[in-house]
């Protein structure tokens, strides 16, 4: 038996290139230089991608006050303790607004308090909210230095 087609039980052998026929039309397959430049064209893109991300997150928080309600305790029907960490710079005066609500998310005191200059950076604080009814929590609404305008509300 010498025919071209496989017997029962071989099999079949796969072209692994096409024929002329079927490039016809196609365009030029790329070498591996060429796709090894594509690689690193993409790679070095997203490197450049990564760093301006990084870039513009530190820029938009480098040199900014920023807190933390670590806890609050209601003293009394009139008063509520808040406690916060700062992390600013540590020569500089901040600002911050305390807020107190009660039990339906009214805001029942609020009060601005002065935190001077430290030693260090972050620093942990407690700071008293007058109420004018009974609060059940407080916290820290916003905070800036006390040499730049308050931020607006957003």
């Amino acid at each position: 038996m010498t025919s071209s087609s496989p017997g029962p039980g071989r099999p079949r052998r796969l072209r692994l290139e096409p024929s002329e026929e079927e490039l016809d039309g196609l365009p030029p397959r790329s070498t591996p230089a060429q796709r090894r430049r594509w690689w690193l064209v993409g790679g070095l893109a997203v490197a450049v991608m990564v760093a301006l991300a990084v870039w513009f997150g530190l820029s938009a928080t480098v040199g900014r006050v920023h807190w933390v309600t670590t806890g609050h305790q209601v003293v009394s029907d009139a008063q509520v303790d808040v406690r916060f960490d700062l992390r600013r710079d540590p020569g500089r005066a901040v600002v911050c607004q305390l807020e107190a609500q009660d039990a339906s998310h009214a805001v029942v005191g609020r009060t601005e308090v002065t935190v001077g200059p430290s030693p260090e950076s972050p620093s942990r604080h407690v700071e008293t909210v007058r109420t004018a009814s009974p609060a059940i929590t407080g916290y820290v609404e916003r905070c800036w230095y006390a040499d730049e305008a308050p931020p607006g509300r957003g």
